[in-house]
């Protein structure tokens, strides 16, 4: 009796280290989150929704909801803006932004599956919650573009690589689905034709991958057909011949961004990963390793387009998830080839779960004046807004953001109520 009491308080015990930090996280959300445009919602969410009601018939419809943004295509903000405003008959950015961390629990949910049955396998998923859920890509989070591209390109990609690892044609065409609705949900998914075709390549499916590839060629004929370059953005092939030193402290930086001394720990986070592969990891884990080189290659990708911007940037808050999933999956393959070993039971899981909790608390920390900042400013500006002040600060035109935002009050698109 003493027993069963005893493995019911251990499991309640980790069942509530699992949801605790989940709970947190989106009661924080909830609690900060406003309805005021941040930066490319003017452009992607108020914009689009204003040319969507001028548009004529569901070609141009459609067009729009497909078309470029950026570098993009995000097709899925553009549908969830839709919906929220049929549904409410206005467009709220709190509602989008609610939705948008809820791509967060998908992708937990993904990483869960991705790791094969083991003993205790919930109390060591532990610290890939504790990473996921917090606070240091704050800005991602309050923005509403911003967070329903980032969090569900994420989640769509993975799970696509989940599903093409079981067999069945259903399982095939689930995933061939969630791989194209990555790529178009962010420009970052596209990477998951790569992955998904390197998976199939390491099962030895070569009837598959000859189907992947083709129906791949044809996606991405229809993504880059009409494809423009943005005029504001550094070239790439600078990057690449000129720059290739910048683009390479970028490319790590970017990996390791998560740690104090990024550079150090993407250099560190690399090795793991060459070490990974040196040991024929794919081997053990194919959705997992095929994981890591979907963010390899978006790390890649942020490189050479965004290298010319400064290798700061690298750094910045809205780019951090991908960040963060680099050592998740490092932790997931080294806790595969470790699991059972006495030395990783005794020592180095504890330290893993000492070092993560601490990383959780620590990002809260150092970045709660940030989420009190940027409320702060979203209510301060439209508040001032409302009563005839320009302050839309948080676009970079504030002639451009005025023009729209007085198009989308006037036509009953948004109802700011900050006075």
């Amino acid at each position: 009796m003493a027993i069963g009491v005893r493995d019911i308080a251990w499991k309640a015990l980790v069942l509530a280290a699992l949801t605790a930090p989940p709970a947190f996280f989106y009661f924080t959300v909830l609690r900060f989150a406003v309805n005021v445009p941040h930066h490319d919602d003017y452009d992607s969410i108020l914009t689009f929704l204003l040319s969507y009601q001028d548009a004529d018939g569901p070609v141009s419809k459609i067009s729009l909801i497909f078309a470029q943004n950026f570098e993009h295509r995000i097709a899925l903000v553009y549908v969830a803006s839709l919906a929220i405003y049929k549904l409410t008959g206005v467009i709220d950015f709190s509602a989008m932004i609610y939705f948008g961390t809820l791509g967060l629990s998908g992708l937990a949910l993904a990483l869960y599956l991705m790791l094969p049955r083991m003993e205790r396998k919930p109390l060591y998923f532990i610290p890939v919650i504790l990473f996921i859920f917090q606070m240091q890509y704050t800005e991602t989070v309050f923005w509403a573009m911003a967070s329903i591209s980032n969090f569900y390109v994420l989640f769509f990609s993975f799970s696509s690589l989940l599903l093409l690892n079981r067999e069945g044609r259903h399982f095939f065409a689930g995933a061939f689905l969630l791989a194209a609705l990555s790529s178009v949900t962010q420009g970052s998914g596209i990477f998951t034709f790569a992955a998904c075709a390197l998976l199939l390549a390491f099962k030895r499916d070569f009837r598959g991958l000859a189907v992947w590839l083709a129906l791949s060629a044809v996606v991405l004929s229809l993504y880059f057909g009409f494809y423009e370059k943005p005029g504001n953005h550094p070239s790439v092939t600078k990057a690449v011949f000129e720059a290739p030193v910048r683009s390479l402290e970028y490319f790590i930086t970017f990996i390791g961004a998560s740690f104090p001394f990024p550079f150090i720990a993407g250099l560190i986070l690399i090795a793991l990963f060459l070490l990974l592969t040196w040991m024929g990891y794919h081997r053990k884990n194919k959705a997992v390793y095929c994981a890591l080189i979907f963010i390899f290659l978006t790390g890649i990708a942020a490189a050479m387009t965004r290298s010319g911007f400064g290798v700061e940037q690298a750094l910045s808050s809205r780019y951090r998830i991908v960040s963060a999933l680099f050592p998740i999956f490092i932790y997931m393959a080294l806790l595969e080839c470790s699991i059972g070993s006495r030395l990783w039971s005794r020592f180095s899981f504890p330290a893993i779960m000492a070092g993560a909790l601490f990383f959780n608390i620590n990002a809260y920390n150092s970045n709660a004046q940030s989420i009190s900042d940027l409320n702060y400013l979203h209510k301060r500006e439209m508040g001032k807004w409302v009563n005839g002040y320009p302050a839309l600060v948080s676009h970079p035109d504030q002639a451009y953001a005025k023009s729209v935002l007085q198009q989308a009050v006037e036509r009953g698109l948004y109802k700011p109520d900050f006075k």
